[in-house]
């Protein structure tokens, strides 16, 4: 207590010009509508500078949230555009593929046998045997689930196999990865008459009970012709890489079922 008394006996001269300046201050910005109107300009653009700082930051720690309705609403917007009144009446996977949108937190790119692991799971839908998606391609296959993550057979997985088509010429081929570089896969299984050439695109077909058709693969960048058994061979370069944390889809075809039955022998 004594020290707060000395602090204003020592500083009272100083205390009391403030206290004179401010009242004078404030008497002048009451009586004086150009002070009051300068006083006022200056709380509200501080203000303004304040909110915009301030919404700027909030904006940056919201953007984990927006891009997740973002993944939510693409997800309805393709499930939307697989109704048939959105589509032609004779595309082959209308009304039959649901989307959930979900998040490559984890990968590998690698190994021979990589994998993917999503953070949806069986609590959300998610099975074995659903097919996964990125924006750019495909990125592989549902393999296992529990409650809240999913593991995914990579697209660059020696067990993976994948139908594809070439769009200038319609021809099927399959999908496959016997390891190298992390954005080539080999395309096989293609008859000499496709005529395969680079620069062609191979998306996904209308054979698949497990991908919507025409979801882009890769692009070919080189041929090679199998005389001995009349079919060619190509590597592709696959769009979208497998290596990275990025917004997946997992896609579940509602007739996978009915359209196995009738390919079984």
């Amino acid at each position: 207590m004594w020290n707060v008394l000395r602090f204003f006996l020592r500083y009272r001269l100083i205390l009391i010009f403030l206290g004179l300046q401010m009242t004078g201050l404030a008497l002048t910005y009451r009586d004086s509508p150009m002070h009051t109107s300068l006083y006022w300009s200056r709380v509200l653009e501080t203000q303004a500078q304040w909110n915009a700082t301030t919404n700027g930051w909030r904006a940056y720690f919201d953007l984990e949230s927006d891009n997740r309705r973002l993944q939510a609403e693409n997800a309805a917007l393709r499930a939307q555009l697989s109704q048939p009144a959105s589509r032609s009446a004779n595309a082959v996977d209308s009304n039959q593929f649901f989307w959930t949108a979900s998040e490559v937190i984890y990968s590998t790119s690698h190994l021979l046998n990589n994998v993917l692991l999503l953070n949806r799971g069986s609590q959300d839908g998610v099975k074995p045997g659903q097919g996964v998606l990125s924006s750019d391609g495909v990125l592989g296959v549902v393999s296992q689930t529990s409650p809240h993550f999913a593991k995914v057979i990579s697209v660059l997985h020696s067990e993976s196999r994948i139908s594809g088509t070439v769009t200038r010429s319609g021809h099927f081929g399959t999908v496959v990865w016997h390891g190298g570089a992390a954005n080539l896969v080999d395309f096989e299984d293609i008859p000499l008459e496709a005529q395969l050439q680079p620069g062609d695109t191979v998306v996904t077909d209308a054979r698949s009970a497990i991908f919507p058709s025409g979801w882009p693969i890769g692009l070919v960048v080189a041929v090679d012709t199998d005389s001995s058994s009349f079919t060619q061979r190509a590597v592709l370069r696959i769009w979208g890489g497998v290596s990275r944390q990025q917004a997946a889809y997992v896609v579940k075809n509602a007739l996978a079922e009915e359209q196995r039955a009738l390919l079984e022998p």
